[in-house]
C-alpha cells in the first residue's frame, strides 16, 4: 500500500509538473502563431495544422497523457485494495504472514 501511494505521489506531481510545461509551451506556441494571425478565431484550420505538426506540443502533451494515466492505474489499484479490504474485513492476512500456505488462504474467516 506505501508504494503505491508513494507512486501515486510521484505520479501526481510529475502530471502537475508537466501540465505546467505544456501549458508554457502551448502559450509561446499560440503567441508566435498569433504574431502571423494565425489564432482559433481567426484560422481554426491552419491553427489545428499547426499545431498537430509542432513536435515540442506533442512530446509535452504525450508526458501529460503519460501521467494522467499512472495517475489513474495507481489511484484505481489503491481503491480496489481499500475495497477488497473492507469487503473481507479480519480475513485478509499481512502480507508475508500466510506466504505460500494453502490452509491459510482457503481458511474460512
Amino acid at each position: 500500500m506505501e508504494y503505491l501511494q508513494a507512486r501515486l505521489l510521484e505520479a501526481e506531481a510529475s502530471l502537475t509538473a508537466m501540465t505546467e510545461r505544456y501549458e508554457r509551451t502551448k502559450a509561446r506556441f499560440d503567441r508566435c502563431y498569433a504574431r502571423h494571425g494565425i489564432t482559433p478565431g481567426a484560422d481554426i484550420v491552419n491553427y489545428i495544422n499547426a499545431k498537430g505538426m509542432n513536435p515540442e506540443l506533442k512530446f509535452w502533451y504525450a508526458k501529460v497523457e503519460h501521467f494522467q494515466r499512472e495517475v489513474t492505474a495507481y489511484g484505481a489499484a489503491l481503491t480496489g485494495l481499500d475495497a477488497a479490504r473492507r469487503m473481507l474485513g479480519d480475513r485478509v492476512p499481512e502480507y508475508g504472514s500466510a506466504r505460500n500456505n494453502r490452509r491459510a488462504l482457503n481458511r474460512a474467516g
